[in-house]
C-alpha cells in the first residue's frame, strides 16, 4: 500500500513538472487563452470616476469636452487573445492589433509605439502615444482566475496618473 501511494505521489509530482515545464516553454503559461470583459458594470463606473476626477481641476469650459474625449478614447479592448505564436508569445486584441511580448518597442500608428514583456507573474506594456501621452498597462491574474489589466496614464493635460483597471474572464470553450 505505502508503495503504491508513493507511485502515486511520484506520478503526480513528475506530472506538475511536466505541465509546468510546457507553460515554462510557451512563455506564457495561464496567460494563454481567449478571454472577455467581466465585471463591466463595476469596472465601467471606476473609469468614469477616475476619468470625472481627473478632470474637476479644469475650467467648466473645457471640463465636458475633455471628459467626453476620455470616454471615447479609453474604452478597453472587449477581448484579448493571449497565445504562443510562430514568432513568440503575443497577445492579440479584438481589433486585430498585434503585441509581441518580446521586450521591443512596436509601433502601432504614427507617433505611437507600444512594448510587451512578460515579467515574474505578470505582463507590462509601456506605450507612448506622441509626447504628450504614455503609460503602462499590467497585466495580472488574480487568485479567482480572473485577468486584471490595469492602466496607468501620464498626459501633460493632467496633474495627475489616470489610473483604472479592467476585468477579464477566460472564455468558456464549451458550447
Amino acid at each position: 500500500m505505502r508503495i503504491a501511494t508513493r507511485r502515486a505521489a511520484v506520478t503526480m509530482a513528475i506530472a506538475g513538472i511536466a505541465a509546468l515545464h510546457a507553460g515554462a516553454a510557451s512563455g506564457i503559461g495561464g496567460f494563454e487563452g481567449t478571454w472577455v470583459r467581466d465585471e463591466r458594470a463595476r469596472d465601467d463606473a471606476a473609469r468614469d470616476a477616475e476619468i470625472v476626477r481627473v478632470t474637476e481641476p479644469m475650467s467648466v469650459a473645457f471640463r465636458g469636452f475633455a471628459r467626453g474625449v476620455m470616454r471615447k478614447r479609453m474604452v478597453p479592448a472587449e477581448r484579448y487573445v493571449v497565445e504562443q505564436g510562430a514568432d513568440g508569445p503575443a497577445i492579440r486584441n479584438d481589433v486585430g492589433m498585434v503585441f509581441p511580448l518580446d521586450g521591443r518597442a512596436h509601433a502601432t500608428a504614427k507617433d505611437h509605439q507600444v512594448t510587451s514583456r512578460l515579467g515574474s507573474g505578470e505582463i507590462e506594456q509601456t506605450w507612448n502615444e506622441g509626447s504628450d501621452s504614455h503609460g503602462t498597462t499590467t497585466w495580472r491574474l488574480a487568485a479567482g482566475g480572473n485577468l486584471i489589466v490595469s492602466q496607468r496614464v501620464f498626459d501633460s493635460h493632467f496633474s495627475s496618473p489616470i489610473e483604472y483597471s479592467t476585468t477579464y474572464r477566460r472564455e468558456s470553450t464549451a458550447n
